[in-house]
């Protein structure tokens, strides 16, 4: 049960609480009245009784974690070295439903390489996007840097290296409509990683031994 579901059960436990001390005070009217005086002054205090608290009606935001992103974009290479180092990435989507509706934001948690020739880098982007690493993608803001550098492994030769990654959804209204169907879109979108260049071995040759041109020796 969600959040909301959990405040409308306690919402009905409170309201037939309430109910039942209704009734009770009621069936007790004109059986045990207190008698008064004529003329006399009631100097009892007055009955302050409980007031039921009043129900949380806040909606609670709903978070999903994605592994993999739907995501698209460019990579810039490094004319020296002819590794990336850079990857501007955006969100691309197939379905409309999978547009930013304007109460869906996603946090960028992490990228993921399909092999180890890569890394997360601390600076190799010379634009002004943001830094992909904890940006929010929204409605106004789809386009992001990440900064790679490639890390000296061996690459293998039945995978080529890429990126991809991972966010937080957060449907700022809770579960709405257009929350749940962006979701769905989402789930269903195929472009979820961005190819990179094979960066060249430490002897100056690409994967497979082919020197590329302008490579040093």
């Amino acid at each position: 049960m969600d959040a909301r579901g959990f405040r409308g059960s306690a919402f009905s436990v409170v309201l037939a609480a309430v109910i039942v001390c209704v009734a009770s005070l009621a069936g007790c009217v004109g059986t045990a009245q207190r008698e008064v005086q004529p003329g006399g002054v009631d100097t009892s205090a007055p009955n302050t009784g409980t007031t039921a608290p009043e129900p949380d009606t806040q909606t609670q935001a709903v978070s999903v974690e994605l592994a993999q992103l739907p995501i698209g974009g460019n990579t810039t290479q490094d004319q020296t070295t002819f590794a990336d180092t850079c990857v501007t990435i955006n969100w691309i989507v197939q379905r409309d439903a999978g547009k930013f509706p304007s109460d869906v934001q996603i946090a960028i948690s992490g990228a993921s390489f399909s092999t180890d020739e890569y890394a997360v880098a601390d600076q190799g982007c010379a634009d002004d996007h943001p830094p992909c690493i904890g940006f929010v993608f929204d409605v106004d803001h789809q386009a992001c840097n990440l900064a790679i550098a490639a890390t000296g492994a061996e690459g293998s030769a039945d995978t080529e290296p890429a990126v991809s990654l991972s966010g937080n959804v957060i449907c700022l209204e809770g579960e709405t409509t257009g929350c749940t169907a962006f979701l769905s879109a989402v789930a269903e979108e195929e472009s979820l990683s961005i190819p990179l260049d094979p960066p060249p071995t430490t002897q100056g040759a690409g994967r497979g031994g082919t020197e590329r041109p302008g490579a040093l020796a």
